[in-house]
């Protein structure tokens, strides 16, 4: 994901071919945004029959999206749809055809979102980043009440401990949900009291999962989010961990906990109520010894808190199960090289982690198993075509670049791409991650982001 800095002001176009109309791609932005937000209420689009309203809606954007979508898009679309194809011919030639859903759909959804959002305008953009972050906030909020107050599908217990799980109802999966919503909102404009509401909400959100994965992939992805985006967002993403450690911190027993919910409000409300500011003020030492003194009060309280929770998720046999799985992928993958042995082919496990899992817990693995060594290279085709488009030309872009990493991070630690919402939200932040389609993009890009980062308060590059 390169940045737009080369030779001094050389003015690129797109290559884009003649373009629909405003009026058809606005028709499918809205379409896309209602099916990303139904989807994800029903339960991430993961079974059968909406994994197959997503592919037959995302088709249909794709096919607009398609017209007018310079050469780099098309790429981008076009090793996409060839690996859910080949993953559809496996699923034909070893004769297990409806195996085909759901991951088969979450691919055709990532490339048609794609294509759509790339066509998006740059004066939309930011638009289309705060559907995305209030997407994911507003599913955070509904997680941590129903963590707070112990509502099964919301929160799921696991190893005894109250976990976010929003509609997905899925705790790993609403983690990677979240964290993409939360590395956008980073990206938009903190000005807006909408925007802090968000970051809040999604940081506690990420914490309130207690996905390993999932926070391990935010932080990967995290690292191309531009310091002076962190730094105008620093109290609501502080106040939102802060409201995320005390859920994990009652997350154990079966008790309702309200006042930890309260609390929760109360920490995303202060995070929100403080606006971002420019004035840079200059640490004294009484003032930094304060803060160091207070930091590790507060690291104490916080190991006290937390000892029984994360114990627990540390120690879990979970990590030993992915292993035994993986294996049992890798020996799948072995017996069937070429073409592999079929879409979601149950796997064999020895008698310590029981004897049989639906998924490997690794969608790389995953694919290479049923796909073969086809699949793995339409894969890296996927993930370079990608990587060669996505542009970092302002706080927006580099935050949707991080996103994007997130999204192939969290895939190689659960099977959250067989959620064809997520498989939408992916193309979301894969498009916004790129240039918009048709718009002359100047070498010099480096210089316009810091005007936008000057113009929102921040740091001088992103």
């Amino acid at each position: 994901m390169r940045s737009g800095a080369a030779l001094p002001c050389e003015i690129r176009s797109n290559d884009a071919a003649p373009s629909t109309s405003r009026g058809a791609i606005a028709i499918s932005f809205v379409v896309l945004a209602g099916l990303t937000t139904v989807e994800i209420v029903r339960q991430g689009a993961f079974y059968k029959l909406d994994a197959f309203v997503v592919m037959v809606v995302a088709l249909g954007l794709a096919m607009v999206g398609v017209i007018g979508a310079d050469r780099r898009s098309r790429r981008v679309a076009g090793a996409i749809a060839a690996l859910s194809v080949w993953w559809f011919v496996t699923a034909v030639i070893h004769g297990s055809t409806p195996s085909f859903l759901p991951l088969g759909p979450s691919m055709v959804g990532f490339f048609g979102s794609f294509l759509v959002v790339r066509r998006v305008d740059a004066a939309h953009r930011e638009g289309a980043g705060e559907v995305v972050a209030t997407i994911g906030s507003g599913a955070a909020a509904i997680g941590l009440v129903a963590c707070a107050m112990r509502w099964y599908p919301y929160a799921m217990p696991s190893q005894n401990l109250w976990r976010l799980a929003t509609t997905l109802t899925y705790s790993d999966a609403a983690g990677l949900l979240v964290g993409i919503s939360l590395l956008i909102a980073l990206g938009l404009n903190p000005s807006k009291r909408l925007v802090r509401l968000d970051v809040s909400l999604c940081a506690a959100g990420l914490i309130a999962t207690q996905s390993r994965g999932a926070v391990l992939a935010v932080l990967v992805g995290g690292a191309l989010v531009p310091l002076g985006a962190l730094k105008s967002a620093r109290w609501p993403l502080l106040s939102g961990l802060a409201a995320g450690l005390v859920l994990v911190g009652t997350s154990s027993g079966s008790p309702r906990q309200p006042i930890a919910g309260m609390a929760v409000v109360a920490l995303v409300g202060a995070g929100v109520a403080v606006r971002p500011s420019t004035r840079i003020r200059h640490a004294t030492r009484g003032r930094a010894l304060a803060l160091i003194g207070a930091t590790v009060a507060l690291g104490a309280v916080v190991a006290v808190a937390l000892h029984t929770p994360l114990q627990r998720r540390v120690e879990l046999a979970s990590t030993g199960d992915r292993v035994a799985e993986w294996h049992a992928a890798l020996d799948q993958w072995r017996s069937s090289f070429w073409v592999g042995v079929g879409p979601d082919k149950v796997l064999r496990l020895g008698p310590t982690h029981g004897t049989y899992a639906f998924f490997a817990h690794n969608e790389f693995l995953q694919i290479a198993a049923g796909a073969g060594i086809a699949g793995v290279l339409l894969v890296v085709l996927a993930v370079g075509t990608i990587a060669s488009t996505a542009r970092r030309f302002d706080t927006l872009s580099s935050c949707a670049a991080g996103a994007v990493v997130a999204f192939a991070v969290a895939g190689a630690f659960d099977f959250d791409w067989h959620l064809a919402a997520l498989g939408l939200l992916g193309g979301w932040v894969a498009g916004l991650a790129c240039p918009p389609v048709g718009s002359a993009i100047c070498d010099d890009g480096a210089n316009r982001g810091v005007t936008t980062a000057r113009r929102y308060g921040r740091g001088q590059d992103p």
